[in-house]
């Protein structure tokens, strides 16, 4: 045993291909040794409790060997202070376990306002012999789950959330919804699950603790070294476990609920929420032009499409994507195929929405529910709202300048930002000429290419295809999105051969992809920078740009160096900021000047904006030759 938890401590996870490798070796071991895995688990998960154990024991001894050593030389005035002193310690780390509970927002539902709805959960609790449910939470969310929040932090007394999303009632029908409730009611079963609802559960206290210390250091040095190896490590030894019960939870959904029920509301949960990304928000949010505050009727417009539905061609073509998706490291729910193929079920085509939908187990109070959850929305996202107006309100402001300006003035950049402002602001399809334009002056532009592509294979047109192609064989950050979009193109014109290479291409590149993106998105004390290699009219334009803002007292542009990918660059703007005194009302937080200055600023490569502090790696950032572009 000992040796085992040595060899444990000796296996660190710092990049993304560590996690996954160690989760590729802990489903070799769960597979081969299904008890070894589970034994093993459990034993991980105690360790925790153990270390944290640990440390309040041997203070405690440290306090009272420091009270007998002050007995023995009779400073007896100081042998009263200990208790406080300890006291005040035991307090202090036992505030830093102490895990927030904060109630999810919704409406809280009652036996008298759903009658129906707690009689299918009665049945469900009942037959998987779970938990009983606290608090059942209607939400605005195309989607449900469980929650626990433990108000005692380790030691437990969980209050248990089960949440409804009233889109989900309204996109399936009573029997879909009801295999939904019976998956989340899985996790938290008794019986012969016990354990793994007690895993599921400690999983994400381990997890809220481990981002506390590791990440933050709030527990000093007596717990940030082993969190931040632990959190990690427990992370990906549990990964195994937790992926595993979301097959258990469907397989157990089913056996109550019936197969087709259960394999029908995945599929549509997951054709749904491309139809609701794809078809209902960019038109709602496209109000955030014109509107300075919320709509009061989200919620309501929502449940109006998904009552409309989709087309035959819509479902068809959202059913193709979901399908073609694959089972990542990024989460523990299997890929759509994966979870229907271990339920035996046959995905039969056309795809028929459900005649009878599941808010009728809200009996009539469906639209007053649907009212309450309007106002709540409104309430919870105007600042949001209003964010986006004002960066909306920017980007006009920024289109209306372009356009006023000289074509010959424009450089590459602000032509594709115009362009794209366009599509952004007014019609997607009016942008196309634009973009074609400027793909005539610069023809090797992957993100020009990629925008004629798009908008041409959304009329119908085969000319986008060699356009994607294109951008698919050399920009490694849209090669996913330029085969998502191919894809259900090549269904379409029966080119199978065509569309499953196109598949593996991008499931292939998710992998590599994945670990890119994150070495990118960190910044530590090795993060290397290199001078970028920018044209001066780019630099000069982006430098205008910013110096629009108040704020601003300083940029630096500087490009990150990065061992994935490194002929992809990626570009850091680094912004020093004015001090706020004397601004007043005007004064933007570090998020909404973020979002103001990337709504309007010409830069179409990657790249990040971050404001600099005192902290490594920014004071690398400035000894960068020529990184220093605008100072004011």
């Amino acid at each position: 045993m000992n040796r085992w938890l040595t060899r444990l401590h000796k296996q660190k996870i710092s990049t993304p291909e560590d996690f996954d490798a160690l989760v590729q070796k802990i489903e070799v071991v769960a597979r081969r040794n299904p008890v070894y895995y589970r034994s093993r688990l459990k034993l991980l998960a105690c360790l925790g409790y153990g270390y944290i154990l640990t440390v309040f024991s041997l203070l405690f001894a440290a306090l009272w060997g420091l009270r007998q050593l002050l007995i023995e030389s009779q400073s007896y005035e100081f042998v009263g202070q200990i208790k406080w002193v300890a006291l005040l310690i035991f307090a202090g780390l036992v505030n830093l376990f102490v895990v927030k509970a904060k109630p999810p927002p919704g409406i809280t539902l009652t036996r008298k306002l759903a009658p129906a709805l707690f009689a299918v959960i009665d049945e469900l609790t009942s037959a998987l012999k779970a938990p009983r449910i606290n608090k059942i939470i209607l939400d605005d969310d195309l989607n449900a789950a469980v929650m626990q929040r433990p108000w005692l932090g380790l030691i437990g007394w969980h209050t248990n959330y089960l949440l409804i999303g009233l889109p989900l009632m309204q996109a399936l029908s009573p029997e879909q919804c009801k295999a939904v409730i019976a998956h989340e009611l899985a996790h938290l079963r008794g019986g012969d699950g016990r354990v793994s609802a007690w895993i599921y559960r400690i999983r994400h206290t381990w997890y809220e603790l481990a981002e506390r210390f590791g990440k933050n250091s709030s527990g000093g040095f007596l717990f940030h070294q082993f969190f931040s190896w632990y959190g990690p490590y427990f992370k990906a030894y549990s990964f195994v476990h937790a992926r595993s019960q979301e097959y258990e939870a469907d397989r157990l959904a089913a056996n109550l609920t019936g197969v087709q029920h259960k394999a029908e509301a995945l599929i549509w949960l997951y054709v749904n929420g491309l139809f609701v990304t794809k078809e209902f928000w960019p038109d709602f949010q496209r109000r955030t032009l014109t509107l300075i505050d919320p709509p009061d009727n989200f919620v309501s417009q929502l449940l109006a499409k998904l009552r409309r539905g989709m087309t035959l061609e819509q479902s068809h073509d959202w059913l193709a994507l979901s399908l073609a998706r694959q089972t990542t490291n990024a989460s523990t729910h299997p890929c759509l195929t994966e979870r229907i193929e271990a339920l035996g079920y046959t995905v039969e085509t056309p795809l028929y929405p459900p005649t009878e939908r599941a808010t009728a187990l809200l009996g009539d109070r469906t639209n007053d529910f649907a009212k309450q959850l309007d106002q709540l929305w409104q309430t919870e996202e105007t600042k949001n709202w209003q964010d986006k107006y004002d960066c909306h309100q920017r980007q006009l402001d920024c289109l209306n300048r372009l356009s006023n300006k000289s074509e010959h003035l424009l450089t590459i950049e602000e032509k594709i930002k115009q362009a794209s402002l366009i599509w952004t602001l007014q019609d997607p399809q009016a942008a196309l000429p634009l973009f074609q334009a400027i793909l005539e002056q610069e023809p090797e532009d992957t993100v020009v290419r990629y925008w004629v592509g798009f908008l041409l294979s959304e009329q119908g047109n085969e000319a986008g295809i060699p356009h994607l192609e294109f951008v698919a064989d050399r920009d490694p950050s849209l090669l996913i999105s330029a085969c998502q979009q191919l894809y259900p193109f090549y269904l379409k014109q029966d080119r199978g051969p065509e569309a499953e290479d196109c598949k593996q291409r991008w499931q292939a590149h998710e992998n590599v992809w994945r670990p890119a993106r994150t070495e990118r998105a960190e910044f530590d004390a090795k993060t290397q920078f290199v001078p970028h290699d920018l044209p001066i009219s780019e630099v000069r334009q982006l430098v205008e740009s910013l110096s629009d803002f108040r704020e601003v007292k300083s940029v630096y542009i500087v490009r990150k160096v990065v061992e994935r990918f490194p002929e992809h660059p990626y570009y850091v703007f680094a912004i020093a900021r004015r001090s706020y005194q004397g601004m007043g009302k005007e004064y933007r937080t570090d998020h909404k000047l973020s979002m103001l200055i990337q709504s309007e600023i010409a830069f179409s490569r990657s790249y990040t904006l971050r404001f600099l502090d005192q902290g490594e790696p920014w004071k690398r950032l400035k000894q960068v030759s020529g990184a220093l572009v605008y100072h004011h």
